[in-house]
């Protein structure tokens, strides 16, 4: 099975675009893409309630999407209970956009959220962030001892991702600028392929690059379709999802 960890569907304020579901699954379907991680951007740019609420009832009507939570820190009242409620509903997988929407990781807010997601034992989506962030994901986030994915490391941040995905065994990332020659095998080499997981950045980026790599990567083929898919059923516990 196929499966995109880096994917989203709704308004952007700042874009006249159309990133309806219904274009998301037809991308999808388009790559032959079985099943992906998604979360609507209402809870992004808005309120992660309704957002979450959007998420649910979308997902529920597309069996290839696999819904995402998210929660912003900056709301405070309600975010523990969110974090229950979506757990409690079915959601495996929490994503979180703190550059974004202006807040940091080293906070006691997001500390706090963290404890709920470990409680809970969901797994957690975020980004790269600016030289330096990954690190703080490792040396912080890490310890809670929930799954990290780290999403859109590009070429200039590859040496601290091959570092952190390499230190702390629950930290991992996807390939969605992982687009120059050899920095698919190179993190395979180095933190082992099973840190990998495939993801486009759908519908915000293009997707050819981040899937063409991969195809051509120099890896067995056992590794190749583990990074399409199995590492995320198997880290992001999504058997049954």
């Amino acid at each position: 099975m196929l499966i995109d960890v880096n994917t989203c569907f709704g308004k952007n304020p700042k874009q006249r675009v159309d990133w309806s579901p219904e274009v998301l699954v037809g991308e999808l379907a388009t790559k032959g893409i079985d099943r992906a991680l998604a979360c609507s951007l209402r809870g992004v740019e808005y309120d992660f309630v309704s957002g979450n609420e959007e998420t649910w009832k979308i997902c529920s009507q597309h069996e290839c999407l696999i819904p995402v939570a998210t929660i912003d820190p900056r709301r405070h009242f309600g975010c523990l209970d969110e974090v229950e409620r979506c757990a409690e509903r079915g959601f495996r997988v929490v994503r979180f956009f703190p550059q974004r929407q202006g807040w940091s990781i080293n906070s006691r807010p997001f500390f706090n959220i963290c404890e709920a997601v470990a409680e809970y034992g969901l797994a957690a989506l975020l980004p790269a962030g600016p030289p330096g962030h990954q690190s703080l994901i490792g040396e912080l986030i890490a310890p809670f001892g929930f799954n990290v994915v780290i999403l859109g490391a590009g070429y200039g941040a590859h040496a601290e991702t091959y570092a952190v995905t390499s230190a702390y065994e629950n930290i991992f990332c996807d390939t969605q600028l992982f687009n120059t020659p050899g920095s698919i095998e190179g993190l395979a080499f180095v933190s082992g392929a099973h840190k990998l997981m495939y993801g486009s950045g759908l519908l915000e980026r293009y997707s050819g690059p981040s899937y063409t790599m991969l195809q051509n990567a120099s890896l067995s083929e056992d590794d190749r379709w583990a990074i399409f898919g199995g590492n995320a059923m198997e880290y992001l516990h999504l058997e049954g999802a």
